[in-house]
């Protein structure tokens, strides 16, 4: 059986080719973007998914105990474990940060043929460049994201469809924040749920693709927190969460947060596979570089 020829990412697709080439894509640039990823993107996630389920295991434990001696020692275990738990979303913006760049910029070596033989370390260089208009995109839309769900359901989903193409729309035209923000919105207000379709069809792809790898552990974990529950509600807080289970928290957090990481390309091939679906319906930009080519030859 002869292997599937190398995506082509300019070219129209429909909704269901968007979602099948997608793993095409990534299935033939695993290896590279996955060994980028774990080397640059997943140290910080996992110290970060250790301090959050390290304090939450904590808190937890705290939270089954009563102590008659101490009515405020469950207040003051809470005030205590703010410190690692702010620790650790430091940690997870920045390691969510290095996701989205490290990934799209592979995206924008793939198109500019730019990928064969990239390494984690000049893949490095090229994200370290471009990551304060990352940063920037990310911050930008959050915000107006935020404040749409404050208006309103729909302004909430309408702000995060016309803006889901601004990180590969700077990825490969290197519009710069603001300008990635309307170039996105450009292509994608006149296909709203079309693209809000694709984004939570591929929202739920990716998160079932977590929820059954993370499966097995959060079974233990809810079997775990309700007997220790009952008990503490059947012995008048005398009984707590077993001693093991701050540490199994934290490893359990720590590896979502890695596996939430490795899976992430799902999401940003898909969308970039729909910008250029719509770049080439709308400005045939693929079609006008072969006859560019033609010319040239």
């Amino acid at each position: 059986m002869q292997n599937a020829a190398p995506v082509q990412l300019s070219q129209v697709r429909d909704f269901g080719q968007i979602i099948s080439t997608t793993f095409v894509f990534l299935k033939q640039n695993w290896r590279p973007l996955g060994r980028a990823l774990a080397v640059i993107c997943v140290p910080p996630a996992v110290i970060s998914g250790f301090f959050i389920g390290k304090t939450m295991g904590d808190i937890q434990s705290v939270g089954l105990t009563t102590d008659p001696g101490n009515p405020f020692g469950v207040y003051n275990g809470m005030l205590n474990a703010w410190v690692p738990m702010g620790l650790g979303y430091l940690l997870l913006i920045a390691s969510f940060l290095l996701m989205t760049t490290v990934t799209y910029e592979y995206i924008r070596a793939y198109h500019l043929n730019e990928h064969l033989g990239l390494t984690p370390g000049e893949l490095w260089k090229r994200s370290m460049s471009q990551i304060g208009q990352y940063f920037g995109m990310n911050f930008l839309s959050g915000l107006l994201i935020v404040l749409g769900f404050l208006l309103c359901i729909l302004p909430g989903l309408y702000v995060i469809s016309v803006l889901s193409l601004a990180l590969a729309v700077h990825a490969i035209e290197r519009k710069g924040a603001s300008g990635s923000l309307g170039r996105s919105n450009n292509l994608v207000k006149d296909r709203f749920w079309e693209t809000l379709g694709l984004v939570i069809v591929i929202g739920i792809i990716h998160s079932f693709i977590t929820g059954i790898l993370m499966l097995p552990f959060s079974i233990v974990s809810m079997m775990v927190t309700f007997n220790s529950t009952f008990d503490a509600i059947r012995t008048e807080g005398q009984t707590a969460l077993p001693g093991w289970f701050a540490m199994y928290t934290a490893f359990t957090t720590s590896l979502q947060m890695a596996i939430t990481l490795l899976t992430y390309p799902i999401v940003a091939v898909a969308l970039s596979l729909k910008y250029f679906t719509l770049v080439e319906e709308k400005e045939g930009a693929g079609f006008r570089k072969k006859l560019e080519g033609f010319d040239q030859a």
